[in-house]
């Protein structure tokens, strides 16, 4: 497109037109976060701590790697992610059975802020949902799904072909 002109066919915040899965994943990434954020703007929450507390709610205590790799963060973004929850009151640590690991559980103060949360979550699922056919809802998991499935896959080969040590994952902000 020149300078200058404009496309009567964009949307405000829509996706850019791009082949690149990453790039288009990460706009898209920006668009729901931006969304959830909004909704859980006057709970104290942003959208990836709800998941967190959500995760721990669900799963009992659960450590530092498997939390990380479930969401894909590196050791370093992990660990200050769990120390501002730690001094908020929201999890607390404890030790595991390997000494070098610690587990990670949802205290009475973070089921309380993830109660208050959960309507303001739910708004903007139900927003979110609400320009889709119930199809294309799960389509969009399905799609997620794959798409994880295969970038674990390709990183776990080029990895393998370039000697590099096992991490969770790749850095993002959370």
């Amino acid at each position: 497109m020149k300078r200058g002109t404009t496309n009567a066919h964009a949307t405000p915040h829509a996706l850019a037109e791009s082949a690149c899965a990453c790039a288009t994943a990460r706009q898209l990434a920006r668009l729901l976060t931006q969304l959830y954020d909004r909704s859980l703007s006057q709970t104290g929450l942003e959208a990836p701590q709800f998941a967190l507390l959500m995760t721990l709610d669900a799963h009992g205590s659960v450590s530092q790697a498997v939390l990380g790799r479930r969401y894909a963060l590196d050791k370093t973004t992990m660990s200050r992610n769990l120390k501002l929850f730690e001094r908020k009151g929201w999890i607390t640590a404890s030790g595991a059975d390997d000494k070098r690991e610690r587990r990670f559980a949802i205290t009475t103060a973070g089921h309380a802020r993830l109660a208050a949360a959960r309507p303001e979550w739910k708004k903007a699922q139900d927003q979110l949902r609400a320009g889709m056919t119930a199809r294309q809802w799960n389509a969009m998991f399905e799609a997620f799904r794959t798409a994880a499935r295969a970038a674990q896959v390709a990183a776990h080969r080029s990895k393998k072909a370039n000697g590099e040590r096992k991490n969770y994952g790749t850095r993002t902000s959370g």
